[in-house]
């Protein structure tokens, strides 16, 4: 298995350009970054390139997060914005050398209507998937849980299938994170195994609470075992919040 370290994240108790030495001083070849976009691309390149780790994922911007939006995709009338993040995104994907765009769908506005919301959304990820491909960058698609974004577009790994399926790009797929789905009601084993095929990137922290493997309630054994005889040969981020993490539970599920 191939872990990468999201180093949005991990390590928080550094500045951002020292957390990636902190990254491969942890044994990681790799990281993922949610929103690289306070930093010049140079900056972040000459920081990778120091600490001998490539980047595997990264996200579009995704609106106001700070606010509380979580991403713009589906929105209406906010589609030229959209547009001018993704290619934003694609600029420092490019630069970056990393191969993947994670696109967030965003909230539904209280009263809009969610059949145009869909369309909106569609219609933005195909735009974005044929810009995307002519950079050979895969799109990522996230299905965040509602228990703790209640009115996100996408509500489980079914429905954002039945996105994927919409959109109809080649160069789409599923990012699948055990916290969302656990905290979705979802069981994650099941939906991993489901949908191993449409998934393009997986990402794990623990639920609740959302920290490290082992500080909840979530059954790792089962998922790692799972995992480890599933046709899946892409990175696994360790997307969960520790400011100064070790990682000893790579250790005690045998992973290290």
């Amino acid at each position: 298995m191939r872990f990468s370290a999201n180093i949005s994240t991990l390590f928080t108790a550094l500045p951002v350009l020292e957390r990636f030495a902190a990254a491969s001083q942890a044994g990681f070849t790799a990281v993922e970054m949610q929103f690289p976009y306070a930093h010049r691309p140079a900056e972040l390149i000459a920081a990778a390139n120091a600490a001998g780790v490539a980047f595997v994922s990264i996200n579009a911007p995704a609106g106001d997060f700070a606010a509380g939006e979580r991403g713009i995709a589906c929105l209406p009338g906010r589609e030229v914005e959209f547009q001018t993040g993704i290619a934003q995104a694609v600029n420092y994907a490019n630069a970056l050398g990393c191969p993947r765009i994670n696109c967030l769908a965003g909230n539904i506005p209280e009263g809009a209507n969610a059949d145009e919301c869909w369309d909106v959304l569609v219609a933005n990820l195909r735009d974005a998937a044929d810009v995307f491909a002519t950079h050979n960058i895969e799109m990522l698609i996230e299905p965040l849980n509602r228990a703790d974004n209640p009115r996100f577009a996408l509500n489980g790994a079914k429905h954002t299938l039945d996105l994927i399926t919409a959109v109809g790009r080649r160069n789409v797929s599923l990012q699948f994170d055990s916290y969302h789905s656990t905290a979705a009601g979802e069981d994650a084993h099941a939906q991993l195994a489901r949908h191993i095929t449409n998934i393009g990137h997986i990402q794990i922290s623990d639920a609740p609470g959302r920290g490290a493997p082992g500080t909840g309630d979530f059954d790792f054994t089962r998922f790692f075992q799972a995992l480890s005889h599933l046709p899946y040969e892409g990175w696994i981020g360790c997307e969960y919040f520790d400011p100064a993490p070790g990682f000893a539970w790579m250790r005690n599920y045998a992973l290290s």
